[in-house]
């Protein structure tokens, strides 16, 4: 048996917004891979979960992106995964992220990025997506510039300016 636990939020925000890049780190830091808090606290610390993320679904034309939050879970432990879950939001928003935390998310984060463009699907997908977009790959040099810059206050920032947890 499983269970599943599924969180959203709308952000009013697309991908060109000037808090994209700063969301999509604090993201990463947040819930995605082995290395987020959500994964670190529900399935590695607490070992409540088979599964613990969350990712932005990321709006190229109108300012109106989703963040989801996700959690795979056997259902006795639902209260359990629910209180690690809102623990973990209310103490990124509260303590915010460290800055041990970002050097080692930008790294990854810019390694994923420039791993993903070596395949050829992903370079084909990207092709007809900016052709569409009418963008280039430049944009995607503009992002990985603006996270190598990026600095934690932008990061914690941009999270507690749109993270909140009553809207959940």
């Amino acid at each position: 048996q499983n269970a599943n636990l599924l969180a959203t939020l709308r952000l009013p925000l697309n991908d060109l917004h000037e808090d994209f890049v700063p969301m999509l780190v604090a993201n990463h830091l947040f819930g995605t891979g082995g290395t987020g808090r959500l994964w670190l606290r529900i399935r590695e610390k607490d070992g409540l979960s088979y599964d613990a993320r969350s990712g932005v679904s990321w709006n190229s034309f109108e300012p109106n992106s989703r963040w989801i939050a996700s959690a795979i879970f056997a259902p006795q432990n639902q209260p359990k995964v629910e209180a690690a879950f809102r623990e973990e939001l209310a103490r990124s928003l509260k303590d915010g992220f460290s800055q041990q935390e970002l050097d080692e998310a930008r790294t990854g984060l810019l390694s994923s990025r420039r791993l993903a463009r070596a395949q050829d699907g992903v370079v084909t997908g990207a092709l007809g997506e900016n052709l569409y977009l009418g963008r280039s790959f430049a944009r995607s040099q503009q992002v990985d510039d603006a996270i190598a810059k990026l600095t934690l206050a932008q990061v914690n920032a941009a999270w507690r300016k749109y993270i909140d947890p009553t809207r959940v």
